[in-house]
């Protein structure tokens, strides 16, 4: 059966096969390199009741507005 697989492959079969496989390898190599300096211990800092490290807006909310002419 792999015999007969092997006899049909034709010069274009062929290609497209190791260019999958070439794909293939690559992907798992760019994966384990992204995750090379993953920690799985890792765990986020957690705030504490005293610190104030939220996010405000401070001030008059300012939006865009191309019809004004800026003062000069």
């Amino acid at each position: 059966m792999i015999n007969l697989w092997i006899s049909s492959l034709t010069p274009k079969k062929i290609i497209i096969y190791l260019v999958m496989i070439a794909v293939a390898i690559y992907v798992v190599w760019y994966v384990i390199e992204a995750l090379e300096g993953f920690d799985p211990e890792y765990q986020p800092s957690k705030p504490t009741l005293g610190s104030n490290t939220t996010s405000e807006i401070k001030g008059e909310l300012q939006i865009f507005d191309p019809s004004k002419k800026k003062a000069e």
